[in-house]
């Protein structure tokens, strides 16, 4: 019933093809704990999304997020609100099952301004380079190797923070790009045993997307490269790479966090820095379990109820996950490390 709820309403916002629609339906969106409704004034099901469970890398310690897709409304029950009623019982419901934030990626630019009225803060952003036909990469002193999830686990770790997939997320993630038309996915190790993984998709009939590249070995990237370029000849090429985390880093926004448990948070991060000492009092509206004071000291973090005072940071859960996925330099104005997290092939 709620899944058939939810493909109804998800068919009258999005555009996928039937048999994409299909996959989705059967191998993605089959579980109901997943799956949020809201209903109109009339008892209707008329607004639904989907939250999946995730695991966060953060300062060497996994914690579990939920990532959020699909948000979609019947056209007839737009503007009324159901969106972001649905949205709030889905981030409590994140808070209940111990998810440490909510992830998600905007449909469209404009929506960025709906998310962060729920205090969704843009933390992912992705390097977009653009090589025309007339490009040619220069070959790089690696070697192509079999992709695998294990690979690629591996580089998502060596990332050092952000998204982790499943290895079933990993067959989803091959099972989405087969249906997007045009699928390469490349691996390469360089002589020092250091790789890189590449997975590109058609975009159009004269262009390739690399949907993700990550490595931190330019001769393996080079290498994947040169092969992507021999593989689809002159078609144009963009390539999405994480973000750079210094001054000079090249942002193009990608996808939202939220802070659905401070406490957690800033434990983790408490536990990762013991030398840190800072008081941050933080005020909710929407997760009024997140209002309050924050000692972070001596290795762990305390959480007490709001009081008046004087305090190192005074914000909204939007400013406070946008210091802590921000840039080394950022990070240092407000005396909390700092890192830029990655999220990638995701189900968006």
């Amino acid at each position: 019933m709620k899944q058939d709820q939810f493909q109804e309403i998800f068919c009258s916002s999005f555009t996928d093809g039937p048999e994409w629609r299909k996959w989705f339906f059967d191998a993605v969106a089959v579980d109901d704990d997943q799956i949020y409704i809201a209903a109109d004034n009339r008892g209707k099901a008329a607004s639904a999304l989907l939250m999946q469970p995730y695991s966060f890398l953060f300062h060497g310690y996994e914690m579990p997020t939920g990532y959020i897709s699909c948000v979609a409304t019947l056209p007839e029950n737009r503007s009324q609100g159901l969106a972001s009623r649905l949205l709030l019982d889905a981030l409590h419901a994140a808070y209940e099952k111990g998810y440490a934030m909510c992830e998600l990626i905007p449909a469209e630019d404009h929506l960025y301004y709906f998310y962060s009225s729920e205090n969704f803060a843009t933390v992912f952003y992705t390097d977009r380079e653009r090589y025309t036909s007339l490009h040619s990469f220069h070959p790089g002193r690696g070697a192509l190797v079999e992709p695998s999830y294990e690979l690629f686990h591996a580089l998502e770790v060596e990332q050092g923070c952000g998204i982790l997939h499943s290895e079933s997320d990993y067959a989803n993630i091959l099972a989405d790009m087969a249906l997007d038309g045009g699928d390469i996915v490349l691996a390469a190790t360089d002589d020092d045993g250091a790789s890189a993984m590449l997975f590109a998709v058609n975009d159009g009939p004269d262009a390739v997307k690399v949907k993700c590249l990550i490595g931190m070995s330019k001769y393996a990237v080079r290498t994947v490269l040169c092969e992507l370029r021999r593989r689809v000849g002159d078609k144009a090429i963009t390539v999405l790479r994480p973000p750079l985390s210094g001054d000079k880093a090249f942002l193009h926004p990608f996808g939202m966090g939220r802070i659905v448990d401070a406490a957690k948070i800033l434990g983790i991060l408490a536990a990762a820095h013991p030398d840190l000492h800072i008081t941050i009092r933080l005020r909710d509206e929407q997760l009024p379990h997140n209002t309050g004071v924050y000692v972070v000291k001596d290795g762990v973090c305390q959480h007490t109820p709001w009081r008046e005072g004087k305090f190192d940071l005074d914000i909204a859960p939007d400013t406070l996950a946008a210091i802590l996925f921000s840039s080394h330099d950022t990070g240092e104005i407000f005396d909390l490390p700092a890192r830029r997290p990655y999220m990638a092939l995701m189900l968006d």
